[in-house]
């Protein structure tokens, strides 16, 4: 069974009942006072009431789940098809996001909701898992802008996390808990223009299944 991370005390002083807690690293305290022909178990009862009533709004909400994640199913299939999930975001953005998938972890960076309008195109694993490439467009696309070499940069039976920022017009894309980034593009320099809103989408690449938690609401 699952603690609790808020620990109530109560201290008994005269006429009153103090009770304090601690939640999350937070204090909160709520004073009851007693009434003539109260007992411990009545004042006890009058105290945690006004706590629930004083404190709990305070305490901060869980984190998780799908209040917090966006999750995504991309299927493996060719000619791959992005899934634009997500409300377009204002420049510049970061979003984090962690995935499972055998090869091929596929992102795009598009002005509108649609295949033909991705101005860049970020492979996380391609080539047997080998490499992450960008390509400054779709699918006709065959120039490679950027590329970085790792094995096993993604994996089919773990979550990878990773993330992607967007500033000025340069891409940058890194490992969840390093803030370096393994593999960056200035795409507004390579377009001439940086849109002001960008809509942000998956898929797999090739014979691969991918699942996806972005660290977004879905739209």
């Amino acid at each position: 069974m699952q603690r609790s991370a808020c620990l109530p005390a109560a201290l008994l002083l005269p006429g009153l009942l103090y009770s304090l807690t601690v939640c999350r690293g937070e204090m909160c305290g709520t004073t009851t006072r007693a009434s003539a022909g109260d007992d411990l178990a009545e004042l006890r009862s009058k105290a945690f009431a006004a706590f629930r009533a004083h404190c709990r709004p305070k305490t901060k909400p869980k984190t998780g789940g799908d209040l917090q994640f966006c999750s995504v199913f991309t299927e493996a299939k060719l000619p791959r098809t992005f899934k634009f999930l997500l409300e377009p975001f204002s420049t510049p953005f970061r979003l984090d996001f962690d995935v499972k998938i055998k090869q091929g972890a596929s992102i795009a960076l598009a002005e509108h909701n649609t295949d033909e309008s991705v101005f860049a195109e970020i492979n996380i694993g391609g080539r047997v898992n080998t490499k992450a490439n960008v390509r400054p467009c779709y699918l006709i696309c065959l120039d490679i802008v950027a590329t970085h070499e790792e094995q096993g940069l993604v994996n089919a039976s773990e979550y990878r996390p990773f993330w992607i920022d967007y500033k000025g017009g340069v891409v940058r894309i890194g490992k969840g808990g390093q803030e370096a980034a393994f593999v960056e593009w200035d795409a507004g320099a390579y377009h001439q223009r940086v849109p002001t809103r960008v809509h942000f989408g998956v898929s797999s690449w090739g014979n691969a299944e991918g699942y996806w938690k972005l660290h977004q609401k879905c739209a």
